[in-house]
């Protein structure tokens, strides 16, 4: 069985088929103008004989006046008569034809002839005139037909054969880019790029630009499904832990306050589980939600909320945060996804900040979150540079259309910006 498709896989190759198609398309125009130049000839043929026998009418009409004997010769082949009964005993059921008859006649009982039957008068009395010619003397004849026919099929094969080069090497060159994105496709490297000969069409340049945005596009969700499951793996740990020692804490005493103490530490952990769990979740559904959005209000307390998070982190390396709101914009994210936004982001301005304040700033369009500390580098201005939990702050915003920008801000350090979708 493979033997077979591999025999047959030349066949099924797309420069074949297109030869295939060319060449039958060639046959078909061929095969049409050959029988439409025969015809042509034919028609040519017999419309010369008919206009040469009108010609002759006008010397046969002069002559007969001047007193010319019927059957008047005009040429080897033509003969023209003004009386019926000086018509030869084949010819004369010719006589029976209508006035203004011209054509070809085939009998059985003589050879084909054109006939010219029409009439003229002389001294008030009408005249008949038959002009005969013998189609045998001037129509080509079968050996001449076949001759004809023979030149015709040679120029046609000849035509056909460097046509068929022709098309096989345009065949060839149109089918090369396609071969070339088709290896390089193959290729495992994820650094190798997508190119086309430089003379291709337009259509496969455009093609090989599609196909590398959408291998960076595709490296990019690998990226983020890789920072992802690193993420989600950091951040419910640290739950977790905690739980697994709060639950190894509370079998050791057993003194209220203490107990208390420790069942409070697994309820935060448990909450705090619960918001990363749906923020992910969030992260990774399909659906876009762009229609029938529900918006909700954000108010102060909730971030105050998300400040108190972090407020031990900054304490610990004598920072302070600060809230400014000018209004309470309505957005769409979840109290868990803003959550996880912004506990990023603060995180990722403490780990930069030695010392000074990190400003949270929340107007109509936007929330920004300012640090006075390192500023970026040149790694961390690209999307590469962004830390872990900075790819997943861009990867929450991608899901709900949010624009996410870092920048320098105007002296030290760095600004944060989250810009609400429109």
């Amino acid at each position: 069985m493979l033997k077979s498709l591999t025999k047959r896989s030349p066949a099924n190759t797309m420069t074949s088929k297109l030869s295939l198609y060319f060449a039958f398309i060639a046959i078909v125009v061929g095969a049409t103008l050959f029988v439409l130049s025969q015809s042509m000839l034919y028609w040519l043929e017999d419309e010369l004989n008919r206009r040469t026998l009108q010609q002759s009418a006008g010397t046969a009409i002069v002559q007969f006046k001047h007193e010319a004997k019927s059957p008047l010769i005009i040429t080897t082949s033509i003969r023209a008569y003004n009386r019926v009964q000086d018509l030869p005993e084949k010819y004369r059921a010719l006589a029976q034809y209508p006035i203004g008859f011209l054509d070809e006649i085939q009998n059985n009982n003589f050879n084909d002839l054109f006939l010219y039957r029409s009439e003229y008068i002389q001294d008030g009395k009408r005249f008949p005139l038959l002009i005969v010619m013998n189609a045998e003397h001037v129509e080509l004849s079968p050996t001449e037909w076949r001759s004809i026919n023979l030149i015709s099929i040679i120029v046609m094969l000849v035509l056909f054969l460097l046509f068929g080069f022709a098309i096989i090497k345009l065949t060839r060159r149109l089918i090369t880019p396609i071969t070339q994105l088709s290896q390089q496709l193959k290729c495992t490297d994820p650094n190798s790029h997508f190119s086309v000969p430089g003379d291709s069409a337009i259509e496969f340049n455009e093609l090989a630009d599609s196909l590398n945005r959408y291998r960076q596009q595709n490296e990019k969700l690998i990226r983020q499904e890789q920072a992802f499951a690193r993420y989600a793996s950091h951040e419910l740990r640290t739950p977790l832990t905690v739980i697994q020692g709060a639950t190894w804490l509370l079998k050791q005493k057993s003194e209220p306050e203490y107990q208390a103490r420790q069942r409070e530490r697994i309820a935060k952990a448990a909450t705090d589980m619960q918001h990363t769990i749906e923020a992910l979740l969030s992260l990774v559904k399909q659906e876009q939600a762009k229609e029938n959005v529900t918006l909700r209000t954000i108010n102060r307390r909730e971030l105050e909320h998300i400040i108190e998070y972090v407020q031990p982190l900054a304490e610990s390396k004598g920072l302070s945060i600060t809230l400014q709101m000018q209004c309470e914009p309505k957005i769409q994210p979840s109290e868990s996804v803003l959550r996880m936004l912004l506990t990023n982001l603060l995180n990722n301005a403490i780990n930069a900040s030695d010392a000074g304040v990190i400003a949270i700033e929340v107007d109509q369009d936007s929330i920004r979150v300012t640090d006075h500390g390192t500023g970026l580098n040149e790694s961390e201005q690209s999307e590469q540079g962004h830390g872990l939990g900075l790819l997943i702050v861009d990867a929450l915003c991608q899901r709900y259309d949010w624009q996410f920008n870092l920048s320098p801000a105007p002296e030290t350090g760095c600004i944060a910006t989250l810009r609400f979708a429109q």
